[in-house]
């Protein structure tokens, strides 16, 4: 097919050339030929590519109807099914039961020293705050404010008395975070869910963060350590929640 385009271009070349030496006009024989070589060379390069991209697709498309026949032939070989191989049973999975631990494994809760320092006004905490904070608060307390999403949260919890009261613990220490600072409203605990660590006779520690509001009007950001001890009540399904410390320090401080 390359051999036919050649030919094209050939006979291109020579019919123009020999045309302008034919029409040359008041030109001499030399320029005659000069112009009619080079415009035959230029009209050659058309007439080639124009055959070139007629003829050439169809060139490839016999090509790969030849590659496709060759694969073809050979696909029935590879295709052929390899032999069974004979199932190798998969052991069932073992499950590894690990015991709860037990009341008495939780090592004992020890209180540091309580802190009780002043507040300058770029703290957004209450000067002397750990005074004046209440010993304790009822469940019921918090049953009131906050009615059927305490009852929910309360059902997520056993009924056994040495269950895991961590997360009723985390939401007993929010009121007691909330008092230390200087304007609760704008008190904000974070959404990140806290940290708890427990010990003996139904003691927690909840660490998480908290921002709120200085006297100079900006937001500042506490990580708070709040240990709590759940101590039965009268009625088992109000217990009431002793504070035993709260540490607060300031963020990046």
């Amino acid at each position: 097919m390359e051999f036919l385009c050649l030919l094209a271009f050939l006979a291109a070349w020579g019919f123009m050339w020999r045309w302008v030496v034919k029409n040359r006009g008041n030109w001499n024989l030399f320029i005659g030929n000069v112009l009619g070589a080079g415009s035959g060379f230029i009209v050659g390069i058309v007439v080639f590519s124009i055959t070139l991209s007629l003829f050439a697709p169809q060139s490839k498309t016999a090509k790969r109807h030849s590659a496709d026949t060759a694969t073809q032939e050979a696909a029935p070989a590879a295709m052929m099914p390899e032999p069974e191989r004979e199932a190798v049973p998969t052991p069932a999975p073992v499950t590894v039961v690990t015991p709860a631990r037990s009341p008495d494994d939780f090592p004992a809760y020890v209180a540091g020293k309580p802190r009780n320092e002043p507040s300058p006004p770029d703290s957004a905490l209450l000067p002397n705050y750990r005074g004046r904070l209440a010993d304790s608060l009822s469940e019921k307390t918090r049953q009131d404010e906050f009615g059927e999403a305490f009852s929910s949260l309360r059902n997520q919890v056993s009924k056994e008395p040495d269950a895991d009261q961590s997360l009723i613990a985390s939401v007993m220490c929010v009121p007691f975070v909330q008092k230390v600072m200087r304007f609760p409203a704008s008190t904000e605990i974070s959404d990140t869910a806290p940290s708890s660590e427990r010990f003996k006779d139904q003691t927690y520690t909840i660490s998480n963060r908290v921002t709120s509001r200085n006297m100079l009007g900006d937001d500042v950001t506490y990580r708070f350590d709040c240990t709590m001890q759940r101590v039965a009540a009268k009625n088992l399904d109000d217990a009431d929640w002793r504070l035993l410390d709260l540490k607060l320090q300031k963020v990046g401080s």
